[in-house]
């Protein structure tokens, strides 16, 4: 269902915010009918008088509206009015009014109906259209849009204690429209002026409240769009079978944000600030993948329910995810990686912590890097199979695993670590179920000793524990060339054995 509404606001935003650059000629009729065919293959019904004016298009009473899946509402977009204008050279200018609505009404299964609409604004929007009919280029620039929420009604009540928008500024942008066996969209657009939000909502009859806004200096968004020429929204399965797939990326410059709220004797308050921030995903018939990164973040949180105020910094804090998710006999790539790096909390909570400032304050690092290959024994895409999965069996098939990187580090001590394994998929009984894997990592651990005596003469820990740790450590480990350093290799071989630097422990 998220695809489906994705693929819709691509399609919105495709067609409304458009591009040029072509000898090639298109005319007003052309580009009208390619807007219109694209949004009807998306799922909308669309409904509107259209009347030539010389070499112009004008289309008015503008109508588009979607059901939402499995009954529980549908969305429609209005417009005054659009004007197709042939300017004489092969291209078409598109005026479009300066504001439209976007209403969407939701009936879930238990529960009121909800109607919403938001004014979407755009005045002074200028977009460009040439090319040909099987492949027209876009371009679009305007100081401002905006999107506002005009209107919501919970069960037949109006309601005005909720209160959103949003901006962008300094926007110019291209779009691409091939028509094939496949139809391409590819569309990037740059807010130079960068993005402001506001949400708010309040208590009806009361005092409580909450408030989030913010801001970022500059947004840029790129995106493609593959679809087949039968795409049905509906069945997602043929429509990736066929062709479908989607990738796209999102930047955001250096942004801050504040929230706070009131819930009766409950109160909090916080703010953010990022150095900047970064999206992207892809899914086709192949592969689903995704990475998100934040740069210089700094977080403040303070309440009723907090014993002091916390705030805290880091580096950098990174996701990346990658899959297979079609059945194949073929082993596809697999990645996942968490990244937290330089993770430094504020004075205040060491000195909670660490009050006599005897433990190293170096701010902290997380990673984890790993890689593989894995292949699908059912095909995830089809509803059925995942409706008939019982969780008794994993329906996939690993293959090698490897660890590109361990790093974690904090208060002085560090372990880092590398290693990979194969798995033989025949063998599900020599490790309980599990493919017998074959392969080693390597570790190593520094600071250890030190951090322990540390705790130690702090009274976190005692010595015993201490103790039992530095046999856990002599037992694993070995020691290395340089000072209060441990050294390890961890064998699992496909027979069944566990070795630890040689020595067998299983």
């Amino acid at each position: 269902m998220n695809t489906r509404y994705s693929l819709g606001s691509s399609a919105l935003i495709a067609a409304l915010f458009a591009s040029t650059a072509s000898l090639a000629e298109v005319t007003p009729r052309q580009v009208w009918d390619n807007w219109r065919g694209y949004m009807e293959r998306n799922g909308y019904s669309v409904s509107a008088t259209e009347t030539a004016d010389g070499g112009s298009l004008d289309v008015r009473g503008l109508r588009m509206t979607m059901r939402i899946p499995e009954g529980e509402g549908s969305v429609a977009i209005t417009m005054e009015g659009m004007r197709f204008v042939d300017n004489g050279d092969g291209t078409v200018s598109i005026v479009m009014p300066d504001s439209s609505q976007i209403g969407v009404q939701a009936l879930p299964e238990k529960g009121e109906m909800v109607q919403v609409t938001f004014t979407y604004s755009q005045p002074g929007m200028k977009m460009t259209v040439a090319g040909t009919p099987e492949d027209m280029k876009y371009e679009f620039s305007g100081d401002e849009v905006s999107l506002a929420l005009s209107s919501l009604d919970i069960g037949g009540e109006p309601l005005d204690i909720v209160k959103f928008q949003m901006g962008l500024s300094g926007l110019s942008g291209d779009g691409r429209i091939r028509s094939g066996n496949l139809q391409i969209v590819e569309q990037s657009m740059i807010a130079s002026g960068g993005m402001r939000y506001e949400f708010s909502a309040s208590e009806p009859g009361g005092d409580g409240f909450f408030v989030l806004r913010g801001r970022n200096s500059r947004i840029s968004l790129s995106g493609t769009v593959a679809l087949p020429m039968d795409y049905d929204p509906n069945d997602m399965l043929a429509a990736f079978r066929n062709g479908f797939a989607v990738e796209g990326s999102m930047g955001f410059g250096a942004g801050a944000s504040e929230f706070s709220f009131r819930d009766g004797e409950e109160n909090a308050s916080g703010s953010t600030s990022t150095g900047g921030s970064s999206f992207s995903f892809a899914m086709d018939a192949d592969k689903l993948a995704y990475t998100t990164s934040l740069q210089e973040l700094k977080a403040f949180l303070t309440g009723s329910e907090i014993p002091i105020p916390v705030s805290f910094s880091t580096g950098e804090l990174a996701v990346e995810f990658a899959m297979p998710v079609s059945r194949s006999d073929m082993p596809g790539d697999f990645v996942t990686l968490f990244k937290l790096v330089d993770f430094a909390p504020d004075d205040m909570i060491w000195g909670i912590i660490d009050p006599t400032g005897t433990l190293p304050h170096d701010p902290a690092t997380l990673i984890i890097d790993l890689a593989g290959k894995a292949n699908w024994l059912l095909d995830i895409l089809d509803p059925a199979n995942v409706a008939a999965f019982d969780g008794a069996e994993i329906p996939f098939a690993l293959q090698n695993l490897t660890l590109n990187q361990l790093r974690v580090s904090a208060a002085g001590a560090e372990l880092t670590g590398t290693g990979s394994f194969i798995f033989n998929n025949d063998d599900l009984e020599t490790f309980d179920g599990m493919p017998a894997p074959d392969g080693s990592v390597d570790l190593k651990l520094t600071g250890a000793n030190g951090l322990m005596d540390t705790l130690v003469s702090m009274g976190l820990m005692s010595e015993d524990d201490a103790m039992g740790a530095r046999m856990m450590l002599g037992l694993f480990g070995r020691p290395g060339p340089g000072e209060d350093e441990v050294l390890s290799t961890i064998e699992i071989r496909s027979d069944g054995q566990i070795l630890a630097n040689g020595q067998r422990l299983q």
